[in-house]
């Protein structure tokens, strides 16, 4: 690597880091939720009722406020001094966000010793340009500790995983299955990560006491959580997405699209020749018959048996995808055709990313399945989970080089001025 490779990299990398400064400066909605009067009211009613409240109270009250646990409130009520103000409290939460892209780096050097440490700088500032994680740490949003929690487990599960033989590491165990258990505490939806690492260790090649004191560290860790389920009667406090409800057997095609955005980059990290590997996927014509059968009967569903209700619906979420068809195709016609074709080259894009992986098959799955249980459906559900999940989890051969993190690094940075176009 030249001089001039290592300058642009580092340069890059404080563009990234500027521009977390300044969107938090500017007061920056880089997703539907952001904003004063998005999450941040309900924020700030969460705030005044656990400042206002006794502390079994407030929780038993919380389902007026928030439908996620109310763990962030609670340390923040005794640890932090700027609780009930409001700036106060943004700034907080702000700063504690900047453990992520920290997190993240330490998770990339574990992952890819071999790769040189500026490209890992470079690459781990590409999470500062995520919507989703700007406008948590913006609006003082729940998801962002889920975040650092998952990035702490992925930490702790890479550096178990070396260790030679297999060897019982108490310690790292007790971390890993700690930090993975309070994913579910800050946010519901990162239930997948303690899932993941539970069965690495069960399933895997771990000794016998490993995966004994595996189960007894996370029997331990749910047993605040199913007080909660008794408190609330359920898993949420309340149901203000409509968890479980019915069957959207639409939103399943939305998540193909949203699946296939996030998976599209990596492409070009894979260590195959992207090529052959295509010229091989395509001569499986068996299995591409099926494939193509089974996604012409769902659009084909789709078509005659779901209305346009949803497909016009500009606040029931979608993703990106039926953001881009909302904004470019007044004609409903169009958009229809827009989004299908869409649904149907991620079908068959993310089949061919895959690699016939049970895991990273096993863990798609459960995202598609997610999907069709939850109403409202936002891409939030998604990213960056998958995003963390692809890197460090899926079963996937990645080599890392400079020209290939900058194509990273400036898909997403598009992505992220596209959803200030948006919401702005």
């Amino acid at each position: 690597m030249n001089f001039n490779s290592i300058t642009f990299s580092y340069f890059f990398a404080f563009i990234a880091l500027v521009s977390f400064f300044l969107g938090f400066s500017l007061d920056e909605v880089s997703m539907g939720a952001g904003g004063f009067d998005g999450d941040f009211k309900f924020v700030k009613k969460s705030i005044n009722l656990f400042n206002e409240n006794s502390l079994f109270e407030s929780i038993k009250l919380f389902s007026e406020t928030s439908n996620r646990p109310p763990l962030i409130y609670l340390i923040h009520k005794y640890l932090n001094p700027f609780f009930i103000n409001e700036l106060g409290f943004r700034r907080t939460i702000f700063i504690i966000s900047l453990a992520i892209p920290t997190l993240f780096y330490f998770c990339l050097k574990e992952k890819f010793p071999e790769v040189d440490n500026k490209i890992l700088v470079l690459f781990s500032s590409i999470i500062f340009f995520n919507p989703f994680i700007r406008t948590s740490s913006y609006w003082g949003l729940e998801e962002n500790y889920a975040i650092i929690t998952t990035l702490a487990s992925i930490l702790f599960f890479l550096k178990l995983s070396k260790i030679n033989n297999y060897e019982t590491n108490y310690k790292l165990i007790f971390l890993l299955t700690l930090f993975s258990s309070l994913t579910i505490y800050f946010d519901q939806k990162f239930l997948i990560i303690p899932l993941i690492f539970f069965l690495n260790i069960i399933f895997g090649k771990f000794l016998f006491q490993s995966k004994a004191f595996t189960i007894f560290c996370y029997s331990i860790f749910s047993i605040p959580f199913i007080f909660l389920i008794i408190l609330w009667g359920g898993v949420f406090p309340s149901n203000i997405y409509h968890v479980g409800e019915q069957f959207y057997f639409h939103h399943l095609g939305y998540a193909l699209t949203i699946i296939a955005f996030i998976f599209f980059p990596f492409i070009f990290l894979k260590s195959e020749n992207i090529k052959e590997q295509l010229i091989d996927f395509i001569k499986e014509k068996k299995i591409l018959l099926i494939l193509l059968s089974i996604i012409l009967f769902y659009l084909i569903i789709l078509f005659f048996f779901y209305d346009d209700a949803f497909i016009n619906n500009h606040l029931d979420g979608g993703g990106i995808v039926k953001k881009i068809s909302l904004t470019f195709f007044e004609d409903i016609f169009l958009r229809k055709l827009f989004i299908f074709f869409s649904i149907f080259f991620s079908c068959f894009f993310i089949f061919f990313f895959l690699d016939k992986s049970f895991l990273n098959f096993f863990l798609t799955l459960y995202f598609l399945l997610f999907s069709t249980i939850v109403k409202p459906f936002y891409q939030e559900y998604f990213d960056p989970i998958i995003f963390l999940l692809l890197i460090f989890i899926y079963k996937i051969d990645f080599k890392i080089s400079l020209r290939r993190v900058y194509f990273l690094y400036f898909y997403f940075l598009f992505f992220l001025v596209g959803t200030n176009i948006y919401y702005n």
